[in-house]
C-alpha cells in the first residue's frame, strides 16, 4: 500500500498524532503547508523506487520566513515520541509509533535547520524514516522533505540553483 500522505494515489484519507497535543490539529499531513504556506511557493516531487523527495523553494521577506521556519521545526520535535493513526477508508486503519529528534545540517551557508521521523508500524514492524530539512538564505528558503538519502544529496545542489 502507498502510505505517502502527499502522494496523488496516497490511499490516505485521514488519522494524525493520537497523543501529541501540538501536532493534533495537523493531522496525518503534518504542519509544513499550513505553517509555511503556499504563497510564493515552487514545488517538485520525485518519487524513486519507494524512496521520495519533495522539494519546496519560498520567497519571502527574511523575518516572515524566519518566523514560519522556526515554529515549523518546533512543532515538528514538541513530542519526541507519539502513537498516530492513519486512516485507509474501507480498507482499514494503520497504528504506528512515531519517534522524532532534531538532526544538525552542516556545510551549508544561511540559517538551518533538520529533523528526522522515523515510524514503526505497530502490525508488522516496518520502519520508516522521514528527513525534513530547511535552509533560508536572505528571501530564499529551500525545503527539502523525503527519504534521507535524497534530502542529504538534494540539499546543496537546490540551494545552489535557488540561490546563486
Amino acid at each position: 500500500m502507498d502510505l505517502k500522505e502527499d502522494s496523488g494515489d496516497s490511499l490516505v484519507v485521514g488519522g494524525g498524532p493520537q497523543d501529541c497535543e501540538e501536532l493534533e490539529p495537523y493531522g496525518v499531513h503534518g504542519p509544513i503547508e499550513k505553517v509555511m504556506g503556499t504563497k510564493r511557493t515552487a514545488e517538485a516531487v520525485f518519487d524513486r523506487d519507494g524512496e521520495f523527495l519533495t522539494q519546496r523553494l519560498y520567497s519571502q521577506m527574511p523575518a516572515s520566513m524566519s518566523g514560519r521556519v522556526s515554529k515549523l521545526f518546533a512543532l515538528l520535535t514538541a513530542c519526541p515520541s507519539y502513537a498516530e493513526t492513519v486512516s485507509l477508508g474501507d480498507k482499514g486503519s494503520i497504528e504506528r509509533d512515531v519517534t522524532t529528534r532534531r538532526v544538525d545540517v552542516t556545510g551549508v551557508a544561511g540559517t538551518a535547520y533538520g529533523y528526522e521521523r522515523v515510524t514503526t508500524d505497530r502490525g508488522d514492524g516496518s520502519r520508516d524514516r522521514r528527513m525534513t530539512v530547511a535552509v533560508t538564505r536572505g528571501w530564499t528558503t529551500v525545503l527539502l522533505d523525503g527519504s534521507p538519502d535524497l534530502v542529504e544529496k538534494a540539499l546543496r545542489p537546490a540551494l545552489r540553483k535557488a540561490t546563486e
